[in-house]
């Protein structure tokens, strides 16, 4: 078996004792020598999986005084997903179906959740998104101060870090969907479930949420 797939399942094997609690969180493990002898690998496909580990933060490596296992939230494990996500034509549907679901959840949950003060924001990002409508980067960028913000209300920590983690990500779907679509059709959409929002109407939150990305879908497809 050569080392880049070796790598991968000590990667597999390490990540399990630690999810099934073998592996403490600020616990020591074993030196790289000790698991090469204990899985029967070589050392270099040890030492490749856990650098690996390491660049994801999900152990932390200290000089001299071996690897210990990091404090995990789910965010740690979300961050392992940025490498393996590229923006390219193939995927524009998978991020639309990733946004329907998550997205249009989380404006439900706004409308019932999120404080008088950040439907304020909300609604200064909507502004921002009709004054800047002939500037494509400022219109862009409020549009996902928008959606973020939405998503801020919802109140779910999961959900928030999620977002957190992929907004680059998000950005740039958001430019290259307005460098297709333009920014005419997005408005009044928003301008709905602003209002569902601020009526605190959860149900009309999603409906308008999740119609507005069906439409984009739809028009992508076009």
């Amino acid at each position: 078996m050569k080392d880049t797939r070796t790598s991968d399942r000590v990667f597999n094997v390490i990540q399990e004792k630690i999810i099934s609690g073998e592996y403490k969180p600020g616990m020591k493990i074993m030196s790289e020598l000790k698991l090469a002898e204990e899985l029967q690998v070589s050392r270099v496909s040890v030492r490749e999986a856990i650098e690996k580990m390491s660049a994801v933060n999900i152990v932390s490596k200290r000089r001299g005084g071996g690897t210990f296992v990091n404090d995990l939230k789910p965010s740690v494990y979300l961050n392992s997903l940025i490498p393996m996500i590229t923006l390219g034509q193939d995927n524009y549907n998978d991020i639309l179906e990733f946004r329907l679901i998550i997205e249009s959840e989380a404006s439900g949950l706004c409308a019932q959740r999120c404080s008088d003060d950040l439907v304020n924001e909300i609604e200064e990002c909507y502004n921002n998104m009709i004054k800047y409508q002939d500037d494509f980067e400022k219109f862009t960028e409020e549009d996902l101060n928008f959606h973020m913000k939405i998503v801020e209300g919802s109140n779910s920590p999961l959900i928030i870090k999620v977002n957190e983690i992929l907004k680059n990500l998000l950005r740039a779907h958001q430019k290259l969907l307005y460098n297709n679509l333009g920014p005419s059709g997005g408005l009044s959409e928003h301008k709905l479930i602003l209002e569902a929002i601020k009526n605190r109407d959860s149900q009309l939150a999603k409906l308008f949420a999740k119609r507005h990305i069906e439409r984009t879908i739809r028009d992508i497809k076009k």
